[in-house]
């Protein structure tokens, strides 16, 4: 068996790099249980846009969970697991109700909590209280966030200065779903060496002209996460960029 060299120093060397190095599933997977995905349930999550909401369920795969978000005629928000708890039918084809939604198939009403409201019942007309999966939302700068993590970890939500500047008035801006792993999109964020290239050179000016001179970089750790500072002379003037990743899913780019 030949290993895959890190670098190769001959002339067509394919051979020795055919093998296809493992992926780091400790940082690339996110599912229940992972230890990606529990450091990943310590934090609050966007999810969606606060006006991509409806009088219809979204369906949503979060964190390697299938889930339904809706917000119910009161005005409240609710992310539940998927299938009804009963006949196991999806929540995306409930009906939203003025507290909570209403499977079509066996009639469970399920709030924005997770408890079961209107249950199936037993010849005696009783039932023990029942909850469904659900999980805590918060509403924000013009999007929904929630927190999959255990409940006694629950952190407050983050509010950071540059949310609440006096004068300014925070918009959502658009939406993007890319098919890539998580770690790929915090990368990127640290890598201005690609504006460069990608967004100028290669490409032709995307941004400014500026951007396609290669920048000198310092990378700084922080109390939350990293930050890079680029610098790139052009003609007379110095341009300094900046890019501050929150970890583990927030990028101030500047």
């Amino acid at each position: 068996m030949i290993s895959r060299a890190p670098f190769l120093n001959t002339p067509y060397s394919a051979y020795n790099h055919r093998e296809i190095p493992e992926e780091d599933s400790e940082l690339t997977h996110v599912g229940p249980g992972t230890p990606g995905g529990e450091y990943l349930r310590r934090f609050w999550h966007p999810v969606m846009y606060t006006e991509e909401f409806t009088d219809f369920p979204v369906a949503a795969r979060i964190l390697g969970e299938d889930l339904v978000l809706f917000r119910d005629f009161s005005g409240r928000l609710g992310a539940v697991g998927a299938q009804c708890p009963v006949g196991g039918i999806s929540l995306e084809f409930a009906v939203v109700s003025e507290r909570g939604i209403r499977c079509r198939s066996h009639g469970c009403l399920i709030d924005v909590d997770g408890a079961v409201l209107d249950p199936p019942r037993d010849s005696e007309g009783s039932a023990p209280q029942m909850f469904h999966t659900a999980y805590p939302t918060h509403e924000a700068a013009g999007a929904v966030f929630i927190y999959m993590g255990p409940p006694d970890k629950k952190p407050p939500f983050p509010v950071f200065d540059s949310w609440v500047r006096p004068g300014y008035h925070i918009v959502a801006g658009p939406r993007y779903d890319y098919s890539c792993n998580w770690l790929q999109i915090a990368e990127n964020a640290q890598d201005p060496v690609h504006t460069a290239f990608l967004h100028t050179i290669v490409s032709g000016a995307q941004f400014t002209e500026e951007f396609g001179v290669i920048p000198q970089l310092d990378y700084i750790k922080t109390p939350l996460g990293l930050a890079y500072v680029s610098t790139r002379r052009v003609a007379d003037n110095m341009w300094l960029r900046m890019v501050d990743s929150i970890l583990p899913n927030l990028m101030m780019v500047a």
